[in-house]
């Protein structure tokens, strides 16, 4: 089998449904040839890589959407730690939109998919789409991403400007330049102040999906309390109506003893 085949069959093993992963990957390997090996070890994808693969292959818009923002906010926090002008702020925004839309996209995916409680896997979706684009390749996550945060921008030098709110006077003629140590070690203070930024954003909106889950369950809470008193009340008519029938029963069966004795002395009066 060519080379560009398998991996067009192994990229269709992605979008397949999970129970269908391992059975169709197994029976790629047999028609593998040399590379049946390779095919055998590849891993089932867990519920959450699985959904983030299903938006890559059937929503790329919204995948794209998200991959794209994520770049252009860390492009402009570099540009900020560099002490350029930049709007990280507009950025942000336009990142959380983007992931805003993938996870309803995703929500969807999961609906459509027969998984009927998509609340208990959402978390670590929401994980995996904040960190694209990663070094996995898409569409073939086996397990959820986590973030990167600012660890793209160690060793990134950073200007004085990047951070004008802790920026100091302008050095005076009279006043000595810092040192490379401080120098060093003014860096290190902005750069662990960008990235305890990117921290506490990332922090609002696990908060954010929190809140809107646990309106979720309590929705759902509700709706299950609702069914149980239904049920509950359905029961306990049932019993009554149980019990209702097992007296007609009884007097039916009375009855019939009694119309049985009646026709039994009847016949014999009639001999």
């Amino acid at each position: 089998m060519a080379k560009a085949d398998l991996d067009a069959r192994i990229d269709q093993l992605y979008q397949l449904p999970l129970d269908e992963f391992t059975a169709a990957r197994n029976a790629l390997a047999r028609d593998a040839g040399d590379r049946a090996a390779e095919v055998k070890k590849l891993e089932k994808p867990n519920l959450a890589a699985w959904t983030v693969n299903q938006l890559y292959w059937r929503d790329r818009k919204a995948y794209d959407a998200v991959t794209r923002a994520a770049e252009k906010m860390r492009a402009a926090y570099k540009q900020m730690l560099a002490g350029k002008s930049t709007d990280v702020r507009g950025a942000e925004e336009i990142h959380q939109d983007a992931l805003r839309e993938a996870k309803q996209a995703a929500r969807r995916l999961l609906e459509e998919g027969g998984h009927s409680n998509p609340d208990v896997v959402m978390m670590p979706v929401a994980e995996t789409l904040d960190a694209l684009p990663g070094d996995e390749p898409p569409g073939r996550l086996t397990k959820p991403l986590r973030r990167m945060g600012f660890n793209v921008l160690e060793g990134l030098p950073i200007s004085a400007k990047a951070a004008p709110a802790k920026a100091k006077p302008a050095a005076t003629p009279k006043e000595p330049a810092p040192t490379a140590k401080e120098r060093r070690a003014s860096e290190a203070e902005e750069r662990e102040l960008a990235m305890t930024r990117e921290r506490l954003r990332f922090a609002e909106a696990a908060e954010r999906e929190a809140e809107a889950t646990l309106d979720r369950a309590k929705r759902t809470l509700e709706r299950t309390e609702r069914t149980r008193e239904r049920i509950e009340r359905e029961l306990e008519e049932a019993v009554e109506a149980e019990k209702s029938v097992a007296k007609e029963v009884a007097a039916a069966e009375k009855a019939l003893e009694k119309a049985a004795g009646e026709r039994e002395r009847l016949a014999k009066l009639s001999r």
